[in-house]
């Protein structure tokens, strides 16, 4: 059987298939509902949500046998989509489109009846099919065709609303990553930090450092360069916050040139080290095109094992970190 005559169309298909996120997921109830009554419209001893990918067939849903995955070339509704039309065979052995197939021949299977309606996109575009199968030889009457085509209208259905959920799904974490991070250098922002940071103590986990920093010299350099210079020092600065962090640490951009890392099993002998790994980081040239600049970092450190207080441990960073820029200045 020869595929992809139209390999354009074939992707455009492909690509519209997987947006529904339909593939390689659990067995879905109203799926599986739909092949329970299509069996009992049909009287076939098995039904199928067929889904046509690029190089395969993927059972979505299934009634009468096993759901299993099969190469495109050994699919029997791969057909459907070849011909784009429903079809119906009362004995596929005598069928030549179907005699060789190894669902037909023994090989996996003995499908004789096989009857098929395609599941299409609001374009027109074939995902799949309906299909029934009998190991006996038989016709549909045309009552029980037309049922099978608006089961696979109802399928096309709760495509569409899988698709919006799975769609509206998406956006929800979208929102609710943009609503937590720093748009400019991907950072947790400041509601994110403090939210985790209360979290964190009011689990009662032993040790949790917070650091809060200020850049030093970061307005000459806005200034003499331009606010997108600006930016690009700040995105570096919190690439290098992150490199100089452990994994389960949080690096957050509370806003302008402000900084805060949380640091979770920390406690105040720790402090030091951390504080001096994170200034060693910051202090290294930036490159602004063909020039160098450098910025500094003035440091508050406080930990839980001194302030249990969420508001009391921030104010002490802050407070720690502003003593710190007026002295170096």
């Amino acid at each position: 059987m020869e595929h992809h005559a139209d390999p354009d169309g074939d992707d455009e298909r492909v690509a519209s298939l997987r947006r529904y996120g339909l593939l390689d997921q659990p067995p879905r109830p109203d799926l599986e509902a739909i092949t329970r009554l299509a069996t009992y419209v049909t009287g076939a001893q098995a039904a199928v949500v067929n889904l046509i990918d690029r190089d395969r067939q993927w059972q979505a849903a299934a009634t009468g046998m096993e759901r299993v995955e099969v190469p495109r070339e050994q699919a029997m509704c791969d057909r459907v989509v070849e011909e784009d039309r429903a079809i119906h065979v009362a004995d596929a052995s005598t069928d030549d489109r179907f005699a060789a197939n190894p669902f037909v021949d023994g090989r996996i299977g003995e499908v004789r009846m096989y009857a098929s309606t395609p599941l299409r996109d609001p374009q027109g575009r074939i995902l799949g099919t309906l299909c029934v199968v009998d190991t006996l030889v038989g016709e549909l009457d045309r009552h029980q065709l037309a049922a099978l085509e608006d089961l696979g209208h109802q399928v096309e259905h709760l495509f569409e609303l899988h698709r919006q959920s799975h769609q509206l799904t998406g956006l929800l974490a979208e929102l609710d990553h943009q609503a937590g991070h720093d748009p400019l250098t991907g950072l947790a922002n400041r509601r994110r930090f403090t939210d985790l940071v209360g979290e964190r103590l009011g689990d009662g986990a032993p040790g949790t450092l917070v650091a809060f920093g200020d850049l030093d010299g970061f307005k000459a350099i806005n200034d003499e360069h331009g606010h997108a210079a600006g930016d690009r020092v700040l995105r570096a600065v919190a690439d290098r916050l992150r490199a100089a962090t452990r994994p389960d640490d949080l690096v957050a951009r509370l806003g302008g040139d402000e900084f805060a890392v949380l640091c979770p099993g920390l406690g105040p002998t720790d402090a030091p080290h951390v504080a001096a790994r994170l200034r060693a980081a910051v202090a290294e040239p930036i490159a602004i095109g063909d020039r160098l600049v450098r910025v500094g970092l003035s440091l508050g450190v406080a930990t839980s094992l001194d302030h249990l207080d969420l508001d009391e441990l921030l104010r002490t960073a802050d407070a720690r970190m502003y003593a710190e820029k007026a002295a170096n200045r």
